[in-house]
């Protein structure tokens, strides 16, 4: 079976069986699985990726190395895909998603070479995903109190675990405090696309902050901004989508003149034009103007020279970002500004972070957060990036549904012991699959002993024992070698992650089951058409 070489079918004489090509997907997906089975837990390892001929990219994170890894089998775009879902829907488990997804795969493989149905696997592994939902649902953990401090101690433990196996794992309290304090900040309208994580090379970890409003990196301003007033007590905001800038036209025209003063009648309009709109803007006692588009020069002095600041070519998140935060409404003519375009805010200044401008807006209508992020290297703080939008997620979550569990593969031993339970009620070949799958599931504490380097044979056995006399929440500590009550401990996660962790990798595991006959689509144009 180790032989056996991916395949293009332009011969149907030379089609392997249907049970063979079922067997090659898997051993293709074990193998893709494989690279990222070290990045899972505590002691977990990094990739390094090569993107062109100097760009690289460290991270562990288990979304980003499927989609960037070179795929050995277009069946493993299925696991791809299913790392997506993960990230996009809870923030976290892509790793534990894979793996579990592979573990699932290699124990049908087993059953298919004894000769069972994959039809008859895949049945019996989606009933077992509804079965383990309902168990996790049942055995989650609902606090008593639900006042402030102890809410905080939740969200605080269930972010610290997710970051305790990324990159800043040992600032994890640290990154840790500001997600949730972020998140309590915003309360009940808690919207992650309302936190804006900046990045600002230089100094150290410890030196990363947030701010209780909007923040982005001063744009590209021409002459004049120099002179702009720094900061602005209760300002009235205004967002454009157009120029304040004059310059050639776009498209070719031409303009026939009979005397030389038609020229200058044409110049003066162009001059007229600008300086209407310009005027009308000061007009409506605004402090501040940002726009889409270009600022120009001429705009910038005269803004400068009323006591206003300016800023051209924002991107469109930053915008919606101020647009909610301040109530300004984007217009997109000089002629429709009215009391309802105009925004509003605190403060409105100009600092340096770093070696970087900032504008950072205080006092909004709308909770905005910014996290500013500071290290010594770009790969760090990019990282650092993708590692902080796991943790938010999982705080979203917990904040929606309050449901947690134990983590250090607690979780995962008790709802296979529970399964275990379950399939001594079943007969005939459904048991043994069922087993399997149950099985399965103890891949996660394995696989989490073995990276930190621990004897994963004993520690397991001793929490198949400890859960066998349902002792609660026994889980690994990795720091001693031993077991403990995770619980006790505050490594918690939420429900919602492990549950549809266990969904997503079983949708996968039997996707790819059902899979017997790959061809390349030879007349793809037509396809397209169609």
């Amino acid at each position: 079976m180790q032989n056996l070489q991916p395949f293009f079918l332009k011969n149907t004489e030379k089609n392997e069986s249907s049970l063979l090509k079922i067997l090659f997907n898997i051993d293709m997906c074990l193998k893709a699985v494989a690279v990222i089975k070290s990045t899972l837990g505590p002691s977990s390892m990094d990739k390094m990726i090569k993107i062109g001929q100097e760009k690289i990219l460290v991270t562990n994170d288990g979304a980003t190395i499927m989609n960037m890894i070179d795929l050995p089998h277009p069946v493993v775009k299925i696991l791809t895909e299913i790392t997506k879902s993960q990230d996009y829907e809870v923030g976290d488990g892509t790793t534990t998603v894979c793996i579990l997804s592979a573990e699932l795969l290699k124990n049908a493989k087993k059953l298919i070479e004894e000769r069972v149905r994959p039809r008859d696997i895949t049945k019996v592994f989606k009933k077992g995903a509804l079965i383990l939902s309902q168990m996790l649902v049942e055995i989650s953990e609902k606090p008593a109190s639900l006042n402030l401090k102890f809410l905080k101690k939740i969200l605080m433990s269930c972010c610290a675990t997710s970051l305790n196996s990324k990159l800043i794992s040992g600032k994890r309290h640290v990154f840790s405090e500001i997600i949730v304090n972020t998140s309590l900040l915003m309360g009940k309208e808690f919207d992650p696309n309302m936190i804006s994580v900046k990045s600002v090379l230089g100094g150290a970890v410890n030196d990363s902050f947030f701010i209780k409003g909007i923040c982005f990196k001063r744009p590209f301003s021409y002459a004049g901004f120099e002179k702009q007033i720094k900061k602005h007590y209760y300002p009235r905001l205004l967002i454009l989508n157009l120029e304040l800038e004059i310059k050639a036209e776009k498209t070719e025209s031409e303009a026939r003149l009979n005397h030389i003063s038609d020229y200058k009648k044409i110049i003066d309009a162009e001059w007229s034009i600008i300086y209407e709109k310009l005027d009308r803007i000061s007009e409506i006692k605004t402090k501040a103007v940002f726009s889409n588009q270009a600022i120009g020069d001429l705009a910038t002095q005269y803004f400068s020279e009323r006591g206003m600041i300016c800023g051209g070519r924002l991107s469109g998140d930053e915008l919606v970002r101020i647009s909610k935060g301040t109530g300004a409404r984007s217009i997109s003519s000089i002629s429709n500004i009215n009391k309802q375009a105009i925004g509003k805010c605190g403060i409105i200044e100009e600092k340096q972070i770093g070696n970087e401008r900032f504008v950072i807006i205080l006092g909004c209508s709308t909770e905005s957060i910014t996290i500013v992020l500071r290290g010594g290297s770009e790969k760090l703080l990019d990282e650092t990036k993708r590692c902080l939008n796991d943790g938010i997620m999982v705080v979203k979550r917990v904040l929606k549904n309050q449901d947690v569990v134990g983590g250090a593969g607690a979780v995962e031993m008790k709802i296979s012991t529970r399964l275990r339970r379950y399939v001594k009620t079943l007969t005939g070949k459904n048991q043994i699959i069922m087993t399997k799958f149950a099985q399965a599931l103890e891949i996660i504490p394995k696989t989490i002993c073995d990276n930190a380097g621990l004897d994963s044979i004993s520690i397991m056995n001793r929490l198949r024992s400890d859960h066998a006399l349902s002792k609660c929440w026994a889980g690994i500590d990795l720091e001693n070698g031993s077991v403990f009550n995770v619980f006790e401990n505050y490594i918690w996660e939420p429900t919602i992650v492990k549950i549809n962790a266990i969904q997503a990798a079983t949708e996968a595991a039997c996707a790819i089951l059902s899979v017997d006959y790959f061809f390349n689509n030879l007349n793809q144009r037509k396809f397209e058409k169609e």
